[in-house]
């Protein structure tokens, strides 16, 4: 079963422009109020983000679900 995708409100994540250096693999964005209140509405005390690229071609953060299986 597939967990169902959580971004992250007020957090943007896009490609690097052509023309950066190698060693900038990301911009993000961030819009203060957005994610202060997303933030403040999630429970744990960690929070794992993945910057993934869509089917498009456009970047996003999503908020990273895995967790290891108790075997």
């Amino acid at each position: 079963m597939e967990n169902q995708k959580q971004f992250v409100d007020g957090l943007i994540a896009k490609k690097p422009r052509d023309a950066a250096p190698d060693w900038i693999k990301c911009n993000l964005s961030i819009k203060r109020e957005e994610l202060a209140s997303w933030l403040a509405g999630q429970g744990e005390e960690w929070l794992n983000v993945q910057v993934c690229e869509s089917k498009s071609g456009k970047w996003y953060a999503e908020v990273d679900t895995w967790k290891p299986r108790n075997e």
